[in-house]
């Protein structure tokens, strides 16, 4: 900015020229650029831009502190009308500098990540901001923010999905933003001011420009360098549309708690508690609390008759951090050992004290991973180590923990390097009926097996949404009362399990992402994987992804009665895709299960089920249904609901009246067959069982890959088994209006189907209204396998 303004920003060397939303707040004095921002309001300058993967960098520097709430620095990408991603530093009046990586969609923001930069800024010094976004369908988003010369790693990098992603090129905003609690206006300095294109394809070798590179070898964009000339009769600029300030949106009579706030405070947003635990003991039932962003090391109950309603500050990024730092290592023969005064419950089952079981295939700790059951758990520079059960075991990326000798010890060396560990039990006990908890994350604690979760919702009523969960060392969330709703969370690299709900009757979850737990490899059964639903009825889950999970995706277990099973994606789990065990009552339609270790779906002693538009793929049964000795009228076999009268009349526990249409069943190669009918217990025939299976589309890699394409129940006698689907439908009468395919796939890389099953469309059901009401498509529609999403 080699000029001087008193307003505006004057004529860019190179680029296009900028849209200024107030030009009168903006101006050059001696090549630096000056930005006034009043409480309550943006002031951003904006230029297209030509491409969408784009790096960009700032320098800016703050005039002073707000004397209350926050004031930002903005570097914006992708932006059109009122959406766009962006890269913000956020200055408090603490002194305290946040870099924050967020989204807007229409107007609405929401902070995807942060990481704290410094805890007392300086004033008039300089940081510089570089912001990086690149892909379409998932972008890539990266930042880093920092002073000096010495140039950090990516401190936040997030990748993006689903339908509300931001993929086309837009413009680049650069602006700032002052709290509307503010008293008086602040101000912002920028300079060098860089945005270059970043290849998709280059993405993993871009180095960060150099701040001393000419613009005309940094491969300038439209929009690079700065804004409009204003001239004596400027043009009129388009009325922005005006983006609402956060505060429009807090509830009335809320509690406010900030980590700048003090423990005597009136909880206002002037006067914010400085712990949440505070606030909880400060509210009345009923009222709302509000968390400014930033992580609190606490451990929370919401006690019996105190309904509260617990909420993150709109757009803010909000953490309840299980972990501290461990210093004061010191280097000996087994590896670097510091002072450990926590002492963990290690129970390998749910009754706290007691001993595994025993049972074969009941036991919930692999002797191959010994450790599983054990809370502790460390982090290197935020890599996950892994415990040892002795002292002489420990090498790099282990460690070991001497309960009796109170130390932990290391086998890499932490010199230079921040070491943290999980130092608290739980996040959060919910014993209010009522109470909702919105956009309040928890990362890092160690409940053991018999503490049920990280996060427990233990009345009826409670709404946990908008929320991540992760590092919990054995279960994320777990649900233990009637009508409790779950949506929009993420649960992900539990020790054990990702999500479990027992006595949840009316239980709805929707939105869920279960991913990447049971990083502890406890046995697949009796419990692991994405979410288990027991004992429960009247129950949904919907429109959510349970993917790469060591045990099964989705199992439904032990006197589950009337499931809905809706538009879900199930993939890559090591277990079952889905499994319905010992239950009553499901309809399972329009999901996806593909590439799962175990069966596709296994139907274990369930009646009444309806499998409607899946599409199913895998290396094993793509559809198992089992019978195995289990009754529901024999009181020793373990699975009854103790809230119901025995024998409860709705749980036979015995397959029948199972209806399987127009699904895709793609078997790529191994479990012996596509479908499979079986009765361990040898006393039910497949008729007897009332199976119906018609309209699906049957795939198989070559004639003998699987070796049948199905099994089919003859109670005392050995089941029949068919080579092709020709020879079923011959036999049987099952079938008649399916296909067979023998192809090296039948789906592409979204997994939808390819014209091999598309083609055929005609050969579909027609879909009944009371599946189309429940996947919200169209009655009457033909369509095989999953609808387009």
């Amino acid at each position: 900015m080699d000029r001087s303004r008193d307003s505006g920003w004057g004529t860019p060397n190179v680029g296009s020229p900028y849209t200024l939303n107030a030009a009168n707040r903006f101006s050059i004095s001696q090549g630096v650029g000056a930005m006034k921002i009043l409480p309550g309001k943006n002031s951003y300058a904006t230029s297209p831009l030509q491409e969408a993967n784009v790096s960009a960098r700032f320098d800016v520097s703050f005039d002073s502190l707000p004397q209350s709430g926050s004031v930002y620095a903005h570097l914006g990408l992708r932006h059109s009308g009122d959406s766009r991603y962006e890269s913000s530093l956020r200055l408090t009046s603490s002194g305290k500098l946040t870099l924050e990586v967020s989204k807007t969609i229409a107007g609405k923001k929401t902070v995807i990540d942060s990481h704290l930069i410094a805890s007392k800024a300086t004033v008039g010094k300089a940081y510089r901001i570089e912001f990086e976004v690149t892909g379409a369908k998932a972008p890539t988003l990266k930042a880093r923010a920092y002073a000096g010369d010495s140039v950090p790693q990516w401190q936040i990098e997030a990748t993006q999905s689903g339908a509300s992603v931001i993929s086309t090129a837009g413009s680049l905003r650069i602006g700032g933003y002052l709290s509307a609690a503010a008293s008086k206006s602040a101000g912002i300095h920028v300079d060098n001011l860089r945005a270059a294109s970043a290849s998709e394809l280059d993405v993993a070798e871009a180095q960060p420009l150099e701040l001393d590179l000419p613009l005309a070898e940094a491969k300038p964009l439209e929009a690079d360098i700065p804004p409009t000339q204003e001239t004596e009769s400027p043009k009129p600029t388009p009325t922005p549309t005006p983006t609402p300030s956060p505060e429009q949106n807090l509830p009335a009579g809320a509690l406010y708690v900030s980590p700048e706030g003090s423990s005597g405070a009136a909880g206002t947003l002037q006067s914010p508690l400085g712990s949440i635990g505070a606030a909880v003991a400060q509210a009345d039932a009923g009222q709302s609390i509000v968390v400014r962003a930033g992580s609190y090391h606490e451990s929370l109950k919401i006690p019996a008759g105190k309904k509260l309603h617990l909420s993150n500050y709109p757009g803010e990024k909000v953490w309840l951090d299980g972990s501290s730092t461990l210093n004061g290592f010191t280097s000996n023969s087994n590896g670097y050992s510091t002072a450990w005064k926590y002492d963990f419950d290690s129970s390998p089952t749910y009754t706290r004290g007691a001993e595994d079981n025993t049972q074969e295939a009941w036991g919930f700790v692999n002797d191959s991973y010994p450790m599983a059951a054990h809370p502790e758990q460390v982090w290197i520079d935020g890599v996950r180590q892994k415990q040892v059960k002795s002292l002489a075991s420990v090498e790099p990326g282990s460690f070991h923990v001497d309960k009796a000798g109170n130390k932990l010890t290391l086998g890499t060396n932490p010199e230079g390097k921040r070491v943290q560990a999980s130092t608290l039990v739980k996040a959060l006990s919910i014993r209010a009926d009522g109470s909702s908890v919105d956009g309040i994350n928890v990362r890092k604690f160690a409940p053991s097996v018999p503490d049920m979760g990280a996060v427990t919702a233990e009345k009826p009523g409670i709404t946990l949404k908008n929320l991540t969960v992760e590092d919990s060392a054995t279960t994320g969330i777990n649900v233990s009362a009637v009508n409790n709703q779950i949506s929009n969370v993420s649960i992900q690299r539990s020790g054990m399990l990702g999500m479990n709900a027992v006595y949840a009757d009316g239980l709805k979850v929707s939105k869920l992402n279960a991913s990447s737990n049971n990083v502890e490899k406890f046995n697949s059964s009796p419990v692991s994987g994405g979410l288990k639903i027991t004992r429960s009825r009247n129950i949904a889950v919907t429109d959510s992804v349970m993917k790469n999970n060591y045990g099964p995706g989705l199992w439904i277990d032990e006197s589950v009665y009337n499931s809905m099973i809706l538009n879900n994606d199930l993939i890559s789990n090591t277990g079952h895709g889905l499994s319905l065990e010992i239950s009553a009552k499901a309809t399972v339609a329009n999901n996806r299960i593909i590439d799962n270790g175990g069966n596709g779906i296994k139907l274990n002693n369930t009646n009444d089920v309806a499998i409607w538009n899946n599409t199913i793929s895998g290396k094993n049964r793509v559809l198992n249904i089992v019978q195995d000795t289990r009754r529901g009228a024999n009181k020793s076999d373990a699975g009854h609901d103790p809230r119901q009268s025995f024998p409860d009349s709705t749980m036979p526990w015995v397959i029948k009246n199972v209806t399987v249409k127009n699904n895709v069943l793609s078997n790529t190669g191994g479990g012996n067959a596509i479908v499979a009918v079986e009765d361990y217990s040898k006393q039910l025939t497949a008729e007897q069982m009332k199976i119906t299976l018609d309209s699906n589309a049957y795939h198989r890699t070559g004639s003998t890959n699987p070796r049948w394409s199905s099994v089919w129940s003859n109670a005392a006698a050995n089941p029949s088994v068919y080579t092709t689907l020709a020879a079923f439908q011959q036999a049987e009468g099952q079938d008649v209006s399916s296909f067979e395919v023998t192809a090296s796939t039948v789906l592409n890389s979204d997994h939808q189907p390819t014209s091999a099953v598309t083609g055929k469309a005609s050969s579909a059901t027609v879909l009944p209204s009371s599946i189309a009401s429940l996947i919200e498509e169209n009655a009457g529609s033909k369509r095989l396998g999953a609808y387009s999403r």
